[in-house]
């Protein structure tokens, strides 16, 4: 079937281009007409799985470095911190969770933006916005895997990203089925490292509530709020990562249930072990010492004689994890743009008859993670991550506060929430945008 192109040149040089002003119906029919074993990805994984996958997108490493941050904004106050964050990613987790259930598009983001706006060049934009602000924070991971690398065993920089790079997307492409398999055992790890934190510094708790009652009346109260909500903007990034749940829907079983399921579990989780995580470690070493770690974890073990050289490996296979994470999710949203919306290549959307899984758009996914993470420092790549992060946050509240502002319908067996959920999303996303814009 032939779908005519109002722009020649560009539908010449990229085979399968399809336009947005062609795409309509007749591009949706040339999309379904595609075979399945081209198109389908299959659904394989159980709600279990999905929120363990979740829950290891989320912890990923940024507790093992982000605590020494907050520990030098808060300081005892560090566990107030991350519960204001936990907070503020519940009224966007709440959101996803709505969100993924009224549409299951394997687009995420992309395609509640799509539901939600009706506006096609938005749509285009907020999908290439996910897609690179997930091989972005790939490459900024990546990056960190070089660093802790490089404390075990000296490899060439560009030689380690490279590997890297090739290892994951080789994951990736192999199956759905397996890559969470490999992200499920690297959470266990992930947990079983934080328990090992919480457990043997345990006793350190004592110390606790006396430091928290002298940092309370330590001084005027605005400036501890103001220390407390700093700390709170820094730890919030510790709990991105649930919306790459969304974009698994098309992958997942009975998926109106388990993905909201998923994304409310793997955040109350990750909630907990940072809170007792952050008790711990400003019980344990002063915030000042915290703060000026590079790895704050494996130092407050090492403080009270731990065993520091497991969490520094356990964080070096919590890295590998996150950047995974962060390539399944983009070529997925990759598919979704290329099958349904016309933003994208069809080539780039073809699902490989054997693995299921989209392979051009992982290799093009590992491909760019590569040249990133060579190319720019991790401070740029985690600022670009972060801003446009937020800015699909934000888009994605909106959006579902404009399908209720529509009274658009709602499917069979979708739990809803009140509209201020998504409104305080919206708030709290665009005030971390400007905070983090202007800081």
């Amino acid at each position: 079937m032939q779908v005519s192109c109002d722009r020649p040149l560009v539908c010449s040089v990229i085979p399968g281009w399809v336009p947005y002003s062609s795409i309509g119906e007749q591009g949706q029919r040339q999309g379904d007409a595609m075979n399945d074993h081209e198109t389908g990805l299959q659904p394989a994984l159980s709600r279990w799985v999905l929120a363990t996958y979740g829950l290891g997108t989320i912890v990923g490493a940024g507790i093992y470095v982000v605590i020494g941050k907050v520990a030098g904004e808060a300081g005892a106050l560090t566990p107030l911190s991350f519960l204001a964050a936990a907070i503020a990613a519940a009224m966007t987790g709440l959101s996803y969770a709505e969100l993924s259930a009224r549409v299951p598009e394997s687009g995420g983001s992309a395609a509640f933006i799509a539901r939600g706006f009706d506006r096609r060049w938005l749509t285009g934009i907020a999908g290439w916005a996910l897609i690179a602000t997930g091989l972005v924070s790939a490459a900024t991971i990546t990056t960190g895997f070089v660093g802790y690398l490089g404390v075990f065993l000296p490899v060439p920089r560009t030689v380690a990203i490279v590997l890297a790079a090739a290892l994951l997307t080789a994951v990736a492409a192999i199956g759905v089925r397996q890559a969470a398999w490999f992200m499920m055992l690297t959470t266990a790890l992930q947990i079983a490292g934080l328990l090992l934190v919480i457990v043997y510094l345990g006793p350190q708790l004592i110390h606790f509530p006396p430091a928290f009652s002298a940092a309370l009346s330590s001084g005027p109260g605005w400036p501890l709020a103001a220390g407390v909500l700093s700390g709170a903007v820094l730890s919030f990034y510790a709990f991105v990562g649930f919306e790459d749940l969304a974009t698994l829907s098309e992958e997942a079983r009975d998926t109106r249930r388990s993905i909201p399921f998923a994304i409310i579990a793997s955040l109350t989780g990750a909630s907990i072990l940072y809170l007792l995580v952050a008790a711990v470690a400003v019980s344990a070493m002063p915030a000042e010492r915290l703060a000026q770690s590079g790895a704050p974890l494996s130092d407050v073990l090492a403080r009270h004689g731990g065993p520091a050289d497991i969490i520094a490996m356990i964080g070096l296979l919590t890295i590998l994890n996150g950047a995974l994470a962060q390539i399944v999710m983009a070529a997925r949203v990759i598919h979704d743009l290329g099958s349904r919306r016309g933003s994208a290549p069809l080539w780039l959307a073809r699902v490989h008859p054997r693995t299921a899984t989209p392979v051009a758009a992982t290799m093009l996914g590992g491909t760019v993670v590569a040249l990133l993470a060579a190319a720019f420092p991790t401070e740029q790549l985690a600022a670009g991550t972060s801003l446009l992060m937020l800015l699909i946050f934000t888009a994605a509240c909106g959006a579902l506060l404009a399908m209720k502002a529509r009274g658009d319908p709602v499917p069979p067996g979708v739990r809803t929430y009140p509209a201020v959920i998504p409104a305080l999303g919206c708030l709290i996303c665009a005030a971390l945008f400007l905070a983090r814009l202007f800081a």
